[in-house]
């Protein structure tokens, strides 16, 4: 008889755990629904401010091996309440700096944020992993980074107008601290809390690393990161330039894609299961080309209608298969090293940066140094150049989605994952 308790046998702790990675997935992925606003108020490029989500993503890709360490060490309560710390400083940090228009302490206060950001994805995954039922648990888990998204994209534009740009900066790290208080709260005595102070060895660790099911699995989920991480910084700005929609407009419809994926990522065990008896290889090959069709769809949609369609098809295949690796990895080394190779996987799909979005040529200005534009400037319609430059970027996004997409699938073919 297994001892493992079930999700229904705790659900407040349940609920507290999945709320923590909604506020924080909400924090990570603001400035790109908010990015003329921010813009504006710091000064800086379109780019720069791109950069604002891509730091927290190269931070997670360094960080998520020691962020596995501290688990390991503290425990999964210790590295939560760690995690939400570093979380209220960072973004307590770049709000201060961000309402005087300074772009470079904001960046950097955002780098320190994604540590946290990386420490509670990896803490999130050691605690629902102990259930009984944990393929629907870890599904759960993944499925609140988009439903995150979600929030930032649809909250974020809305807080921005109503008090200020900077204000996306501390509301999602101050969700953090009652969820945080709920784990504590709800955490049951038949959960263990770790924090053994067991490391693994070097050796131990060069073993995992070796292991070629498991960089497979890496290489998988860096590919469909990157498709899911380019749609939600990239639509934004695509629908706001090219079709004219307006922040809130675009925001709501960008909504759609997280959203959906929230579902995706739960159903991806049940599908891997049910019709295809555990192989997880159909579903992943499913959801990679599913995905290039959707993309396609998105750059010639030339209705709201069809591209609403395109953006619902994509965000249920292109997130499909992102639950699926996580419930993959863990049975592809010894229990001993699980553990090391979800931190290997997070490194892995974080790593996957997204897409620079380059302004048209014009003279370059250094952030926090510009004088704001005028009201009347910055509700001009997008230029010919910049929808241009909309277009191409779907495009190019779509060519090296499909390369990379058949690279893999012929990776897959004499492998079992």
């Amino acid at each position: 008889m297994d001892a493992k308790p079930s999700l229904g046998e705790h659900p407040g702790l349940v609920v507290s755990i999945l709320c923590t990675s909604v506020a924080a997935g909400a924090y990570e992925i603001v400035p790109s629904s908010t990015a003329p606003l921010l813009a504006d108020q710091l000064g800086a490029t379109p780019v720069q401010v791109s950069w604002l989500v891509s730091v927290m993503l190269g931070v997670a890709v360094v960080g998520s091996l020691p962020a596995g360490a501290i688990v390991d060490r503290f425990g999964v309560l210790g590295s939560v309440a760690l995690a939400t710390a570093v979380f209220v400083v960072g973004g307590a940090v770049s709000w201060y700096f961000a309402a005087r228009g300074a772009y470079w302490p904001v960046l950097w206060s955002r780098a320190v944020a994604g540590f946290g950001f990386v420490l509670l994805w990896n803490t999130g995954l050691t605690a629902v992993g102990q259930f009984r039922n944990a393929a629907t648990a870890t599904g759960l888990y993944t499925a609140s980074g988009p439903v995150g998204f979600a929030l930032g994209h649809v909250t974020g534009p809305a807080i921005a107008t109503a008090f200020a740009p900077q204000a996306v900066f501390l509301v999602y790290p101050l969700l953090l601290v009652p969820a945080t208080v709920g784990v504590a709260a709800f955490w049951p005595a038949d959960l263990e809390r770790g924090g053994s102070g067991e490391l693994p060895s070097a050796g131990e660790f060069a073993a995992v690393a070796r292991n070629r099911s498991v960089l497979l699995v890496c290489l998988l989920g860096f590919v469909s990161y990157s498709l899911y991480l380019f749609v939600n910084s990239w639509v934004p700005t695509y629908l706001n330039s090219r079709l004219t929609l307006s922040l809130a407009e675009s925001g709501a419809l960008t909504a759609l894609f997280p959203l959906l994926g929230a579902a995706s990522r739960a159903s991806g065990g049940v599908v891997t299961d049910r019709l295809f008896a555990g192989r997880a290889r159909p579903v992943v090959v499913v959801s990679l080309v599913a995905s290039g069709v959707a993309l396609t769809g998105v750059m010639l949609s030339s209705t709201y209608l069809l591209l609403a369609g395109f953006l619902l098809v994509g965000g249920y295949f292109v997130q499909l298969s992102l639950g699926v690796f996580y419930g993959v990895v863990p049975a592809t080394v010894d229990d001993d090293h699980v553990t090391t190779a979800v931190a290997l996987l997070t490194t892995s799909a974080c790593s996957a940066r997204s897409p620079r979005r380059c302004s048209p040529a014009k003279p370059s200005r250094r952030p926090g140094r510009t004088r704001r534009r005028s009201a009347t400037a910055s509700r001009s319609p997008p230029s010919a150049s910049s929808s241009r430059y909309a277009g191409s970027t779907c495009e190019r996004g779509v060519a090296v989605t499909t390369r990379a997409t058949c690279s893999l699938l012929g990776a897959c073919r004499n492998r079992r994952i």
